[in-house]
């Protein structure tokens, strides 16, 4: 017995680390084309993408393992079924109930290693991708800088500046101008040519070749100064583009669960101070409450993913087993699709108070035990950001429960007709030579 469920966990383990690295590697690539964009053009050194990919790659594989988990065990128990190994199996006395034991408890064990995973090692790495981007946008300030956009970095002295284009050769900004209203008098400075200078406290803006228009002090509508200059210089603030990337990094996505306690601690005490105002109270209550809450629940029911993943996942593999192994793949995108649409919409409507809404409604609407029903759900602790975070984990294991049962009962599970369409049945023909070819490895 140990011996087949050692054969079936090393089936699993194959497509599970293949899809881990093909699903990672998905999620990896467009902030590889982003920071290429940025490092590469602008000249900072690659090593620091490569640190910045790596502080990141946590984010990615709490996503990336339920996902593969799941194609892995859909794609192994389809395969199994496809070569009719399960029915050996059967006609061996193995029962389905001994085969999928394993694979639970095997994702439950993932699920609470993903808990710590997610609560100890996101967190570190989206702190350590902050703070390096930070100093990486302190040293080389051209990157927190996009041609063709009006820019903030003066704004704290009245200024708005824009440059057309960057020279890729010189690395020189091409058509600079420079806004300024100072003390109500309207300045214009253009420029050919500009380039950053950075220091250990500031950054500094040079021009080149430039015209000044400053209007008339005494009557700004009367007229208006000309004047050129060869060589000129401004003083850049970055600390703006610096303040908005610290700040992401302290939103409750990137806190522990120990972090997100006290931040709700902190917020329960605004709420009740009488020195805060009504609209910070207001909203704190519409959004920052609902936000930490929701994202405390994720912190769990995200790693729970696999245990409602490996619930389904194997009543699944042997629905698709048609197909054979490159099924258990499109079989497992799709539900990992409908999974995160419903995880995503949940939150949504959870920050938006609609799960909560909707119960009021019933409430109010509906006669009889219904209006119980709000009372019921705060006495289990349950709000709307529980059933936002936890709704797909719910309904997923609900369904794999079912199919489990009638796995183990061997009642027919029926597949659609698109399913039969896609994924025909194997004539006896082709059973025999994939049996041959099983003989052969």
């Amino acid at each position: 017995m140990k011996i087949i469920v050692r054969y079936t966990l090393r089936e699993i383990l194959a497509p599970f680390f293949l899809a881990l690295l093909a699903f990672s590697s998905l999620l990896l690539v467009d902030k590889v084309f982003d920071l290429t964009k940025h490092f590469v053009e602008k000249g900072v050194n690659p090593w620091y993408m490569v640190e910045m990919l790596l502080y990141f790659s946590p984010a990615t594989l709490v996503l990336t393992v339920p996902m593969a988990f799941l194609v892995g065990i859909v794609t192994a128990f389809g395969r199994l079924a496809a070569d009719n190994e399960i029915t050996a199996m059967k006609t061996a006395g193995v029962g389905m109930h001994k085969l999928i034991v394993p694979v639970v408890i095997t994702s439950l064990v993932l699920s609470i290693f993903m808990v710590f995973f997610m609560d100890f090692t996101l967190p570190r790495g989206n702190k350590a991708y902050s703070r390096l981007s930070v100093d990486i946008q302190r040293k080389h300030p051209a990157l927190v800088l996009e041609p063709d956009t009006v820019m903030e970095e003066m704004s704290r002295e009245g200024k708005r500046w824009y440059f057309e284009s960057m020279d890729p050769e010189t690395g020189r900004m091409k058509s600079i101008r420079i806004w300024e209203r100072a003390a109500g008098i309207p300045k214009l400075i253009t420029a050919e040519e500009g380039e950053l200078h950075s220091f250990e406290e500031w950054t500094s803006l040079r021009l080149y070749n430039g015209t000044i228009y400053q209007a008339d002090r005494e009557d700004p509508l009367k007229g208006y100064a000309v004047g050129s200059f060869t060589e000129d210089e401004v003083i850049l603030d970055i600390s703006g583009s610096l303040d908005r990337e610290r700040k992401t990094s302290s939103r409750p996505r990137n806190m522990s669960m120990k972090e997100v306690k006290e931040g709700l601690k902190r917020l329960n005490e605004e709420l009740k101070s009488p020195n805060t105002s009504q609209e910070t109270k207001e909203y704190i209550q519409k959004y920052l409450i609902p936000e930490h809450r929701v994202e405390l629940h994720k912190k769990i029911s995200i790693p729970f993913a696999c245990l409602a993943f490996g619930l389904v996942g194997v009543p699944i593999g042997l629905m698709v087993r048609r197909g054979g192994r490159m099924v258990g793949l499109g079989v497992g995108v799709g539900l990992i699709t409908l999974y995160y649409v419903v995880l995503t919409g949940g939150e949504k409507a959870a920050k938006l108070g609609l799960y909560m809404g909707f119960i009021d409604f019933l409430d109010i609407f509906i006669p009889g035990w219904m209006p119980n029903i709000p009372r019921i759900l705060a006495m289990m602790g349950i709000d709307g950001a529980f059933l936002g975070a936890w709704t797909p984990n719910i309904l997923t294991s609900i369904a794999g429960i079912i199919l489990i049962i009638r796995t183990v009962r061997e009642t027919p599970i029926r597949s659609s007709r698109l399913i039969n369409k896609l994924f025909p049945p194997k004539t006896p023909t082709e059973l025999t030579q994939g049996w041959a070819n099983e003989g052969h490895r």
